[in-house]
């Protein structure tokens, strides 16, 4: 099975700057281990060179006054203290700086690059780890996000399907896809999943298991917001209950997966537990729900994840998982070597092993029973929920 896999030189203009979490070293350590273990030669990878989006795509869901002002301030010349609230741009989470329209234009590209591949009825996965960029709404900049491209995919894909097509996106980055919750709040043909650290205890605030839409899109949003410190076998018990229940409800005909890593116990912004064990049992989950209930047709994106030894690791073995192809550790010396010359001045601790395992967590969590019992406690109050009212729902309106 053929893989589109969106490739470009050009990953670094994406540049909030120095000390930005979002580095483009993250994309390019990640590439660097995808080569190290000989991915990119795979007979089953298509490199993709990605298209530029065009002014026209990117309108269908962002407000012309927003566009018009980032192309403003495409060409100030360097890094800039100005701000502009009212677009979510300035000195903190989304910094100006130079080139950032046409950098937010080229992620629109390369996730329409990737949705371009799919709807080719003979083409079924594509993944682009640039984009992902879920936090954006449609008049303005938020969470190191200027433009969303995961809605401007979505939405691509519908503009260019029957009528009646449907399209689930399933978010499992740390943090609430709130951007795009939002701007399909009111339809039914995008079902939004999102699994992730409540919301009353980090960024964005959002994403209440109780945010469920409205008008014709009652019943198509969908959150699990997780306790701080859920280990992978409370998410993983979680995500294999409700995921496929949600997906043979809704029968989507695309599946779009937001693939943030932060949910890893060493990020250092967010406060989930996973390990990279963990992140592999979930891609597995996610794709062999694929070809069940969403036609075969998967369109992956990046998202966050801000140890970037997690990142590399975690994006390599779900290529790896799309090829169906087995990388073992222990971790390639050549980009060891790598990852210390380009990344070797931050304080991140070097990753030892491919797949590691949270030890630290739930070692802590023997020792105190309590709070294991309440974050499963609390995870089978999600799930009777979508048992008894959510999955229903969707059921009954089909």
């Amino acid at each position: 099975m053929e893989v589109g896999f969106i490739h470009t030189e050009n990953f670094s203009q994406y540049n909030f700057g120095s000390g930005h979490p979002l580095t483009p070293k993250r994309i390019e350590l990640t590439y660097d281990l995808m080569k190290a273990y000989n991915l990119f030669d795979n007979s089953n990878l298509k490199l993709i060179t990605p298209r530029n989006a065009t002014e026209e795509e990117v309108l269908r869901i962002h407000k012309t006054s927003y566009l018009t002002k980032l192309k403003e301030l495409n060409n100030i010349g360097g890094n800039s203290y100005q701000a502009f609230p009212k677009f979510g741009l300035g000195p903190g989470d989304n910094p100006i700086f130079s080139g950032m329209y046409d950098a937010a234009m080229a992620v629109c590209g390369a996730s329409l690059t990737a949705a371009d591949y799919i709807l080719e009825e003979k083409n079924t996965r594509s993944f682009n780890i640039t984009g992902g960029l879920h936090h954006a709404m449609p008049e303005m900049a938020s969470g190191f996000c200027l433009l969303n491209d995961v809605a401007v995919a979505i939405q691509h894909i519908l503009d260019k399907s029957p009528k009646g097509t449907k399209i689930m996106y399933l978010d499992v980055d740390c943090h609430h896809g709130d951007g795009v919750q939002w701007i399909f709040y009111d339809r039914s043909d995008v079902l939004t999943l999102s699994f992730h650290q409540d919301g009353r205890t980090i960024f964005p605030g959002s994403g209440a298991l109780e945010e469920n839409g409205k008008g014709e899109g009652e019943g198509y949003s969908l959150n699990v917001p997780l306790l701080p410190g859920t280990i992978d076998s409370v998410y993983i018990n979680i995500f294999e209950k409700i995921l496929p229940s949600v997906m043979d409800a809704y029968r989507p005909d695309y599946l779009v997966c937001q693939l943030g890593v932060d949910t890893h116990f060493s990020d250092p912004i967010t406060n989930l537990g996973l390990s990279t064990t963990g992140h592999e049992i979930i891609f597995k989950d996610i794709l062999k729900n694929v070809p069940k209930y969403s036609n075969n047709k998967f369109l992956g994106l990046g998202g966050g994840g801000y140890n970037i030894g997690v990142v590399a690791r975690s994006w390599t073995m779900f290529l790896a998982e799309l090829l169906g192809t087995k990388i073992s550790d222990p971790l390639p010396e050549k980009w060891f070597e790598l990852f210390k010359e380009k990344w070797g001045f931050s304080d991140e601790e070097p990753p030892v092993v491919l797949r590691d395992q949270n030890w630290y967590i739930e070692e802590k969590q023997l020792k105190n029973p309590y709070w294991e019992n309440e974050l499963e406690a609390h995870a089978d109050e999600i799930v009777k929920k979508y048992e008894e009212e959510l999955i229903p729902l969707i059921k009954n309106s089909q």
